[in-house]
């Protein structure tokens, strides 16, 4: 792999670090479906919502399978052709989200998107690196990355649904659209075209390994995203898609054994820090969704979009902390079993406030605590668990790995979790529902709408507290289960959990 200055001589380094901070923003956050309108979106289609949460985790879906080819488009075109390749379908897709009024269209543009989007990114990430640290050390590389990935879209989520609230759901893509095509004016000005020496052709490019692998997690998604929809075993295309997972999952390994040059090499699960890695992003996914918190701000307190995305903005804090954090803990080569322990601490402690919180009559200055807690957490686990997985990886394999982990992270993680609180808690408002409304006197009936209100709500409230409940308790057992094994692994001078 053949690594270059992106830029010409003549930029200077002020110049060089605005663009590339611009860039590594707008990669990062442009995701082509912003959580934050859309309920604007799918009521002014008339669609169900859950078509978006679809397209959101089709990005990362994209992504991760854009990072197992990555090291091959690398060897074969220049840092400035990947460069404004990746922008100029950033630009076409998230057009095409805009303009689209066929929601199924629009979770295809967003798995698209992400595949297409990381040619782009891979180019920024390799030029910040030696700008953090000449010998690439990744623990000072990475409390920027995540700045700048988690404030960079809580931002334009709430920028987004800001110009939502202004205008119109569609005005909300003008921001996008006009951020990727100035990266891609500065691209075309600014970056110079370095020829490659050494030129790999793209021959026995898996195609099909790729086919099945993003059939595979995009029916993963509809059946955790459309479960509560179409009430799970119910729904024959639910029972269609749960039969035809592990076909395709299985013949997705049989093809990557029997090939020379595999999609993903499996041999990276050979890699304990990597298996582990992944097993600890997983188990991550309880604590990292937002339903709780968005359904009972929504369907409790009624908060308006645009107040529910100001939460956002709260977040921003905790994430800036957690990162400065997490570079002064690695810079001075403290324990990353103990930063572990103090992300799920957090985590536990904001589900903890979350519990206590769940009442009528709260309003947003209620939440700042909740949301700076919540995002210092979510940084600080981020961060360590990355560093871990990939910590046994060189270059090459670092994308590969990237890719695994930004799927696993963000889809087969809080995706997955995500849609399963969302059915717990509909489940669950039902079945309190019904047995407060039996705990009502008929005589009480003298306004049937205030009444029924009331049982709403206060329903809603059980079943969150019983979900909150139930985190707190995973969470306090896998602190107790990081003591105990870090007690017994120095007791038996063996390897920490996380270093």
């Amino acid at each position: 792999m053949e690594l270059y200055d992106l830029f010409y001589k003549w930029v200077p380094i002020w110049l060089r670090l605005l663009i590339l901070f611009v860039l590594f923003f707008t990669l990062l956050s442009a995701n082509g479906v912003y959580l934050g309108n859309v309920t604007d979106v799918s009521s002014g289609l008339g669609v169900y919502p859950e078509y978006y949460t679809m397209a959101s985790n089709a990005i990362f879906i994209g992504m991760g399978l854009g990072f197992f080819i990555e090291v091959r488009l690398k060897r074969r075109f220049t840092s400035k052709t990947l460069l404004l390749w990746g922008l100029s379908w950033m630009l076409v897709l998230n057009g095409v989200c805009m303009i689209s009024n066929d929601p199924v269209i629009v979770v295809a543009a967003c798995l698209l998107l992400g595949f297409l989007k990381v040619s782009a990114l891979v180019e920024t990430y390799l030029m910040w690196i030696p700008v953090w640290s000449k010998k690439a050390d990744r623990t000072r590389f990475y409390p920027f990355v995540y700045l700048l990935a988690l404030g960079g879209t809580y931002f334009l989520t709430w920028l987004t649904t800001k110009f939502a609230y202004w205008y119109d759901w569609r005005y909300a893509y003008v921001v996008v659209l006009i951020l990727v095509l100035s990266c891609l004016l500065m691209a075309l000005i600014f970056v110079e075209n370095h020829p490659l020496k050494h030129r790999y052709p793209l021959y026995q490019m898996d195609i099909p390994g790729i086919l099945l692998l993003a059939a595979f997690f995009m029916l993963l998604n509809y059946v955790v995203v459309y479960g509560r929809v179409e009430n799970w075993l119910e729904s024959n295309r639910i029972k269609g898609a749960l039969v035809l997972l592990p076909v395709l999952f299985l013949a997705w390994i049989r093809r990557e054994l029997g090939l020379k040059r595999p999609l993903f090499p499996l041999m990276l699960f050979r890699r304990g820090h990597f298996r582990k890695g992944l097993g600890y992003f997983v188990l991550l996914g309880l604590f990292l969704p937002s339903t709780i918190q968005t359904q009972f701000t929504s369907g409790v307190l009624h908060f308006e979009n645009i107040r529910n995305a100001e939460l956002n903005l709260y977040l921003l804090p905790g994430v800036a902390f957690g990162s400065i954090v997490c570079f002064a803990w690695y810079y001075y080569k403290q324990s990353p079993d103990l930063l572990f322990f103090i992300g799920v601490g957090a985590f536990v402690a904001y589900y903890g406030m979350l519990y206590y919180k769940l009442a009528t009559g709260l309003g947003l200055d209620d939440f700042w605590m909740l949301s700076v807690v919540k995002g210092f957490a979510t940084v600080v686990l981020y961060i360590v668990v990355g560093l871990f997985a990939l910590s046994e990886f060189q270059l090459d394999f670092i994308l590969s790995g990237a890719g695994a982990m930004i799927a696993t992270r963000s889809f087969l993680g809080s995706g997955v979790f995500a849609g399963i609180y969302s059915y717990l808690l509909y489940a669950g408002r039902v079945r309190h529902l019904d047995r407060l409304a039996g705990l009502v006197d008929a005589g009480d009936f003298q306004r049937p709408a205030d009444y029924y209100r009331t049982l709403q709500e206060q329903a809603a409230l059980a079943a969150s507290k019983e979900l909150c409940g139930a985190i707190i308790l995973v969470g306090l057992f896998m602190m107790a289960a990081i003591v105990a094994g870090h007690v017994f692994r120095a007791l038996n001078r063996r390897e920490p959990v996380l270093g």
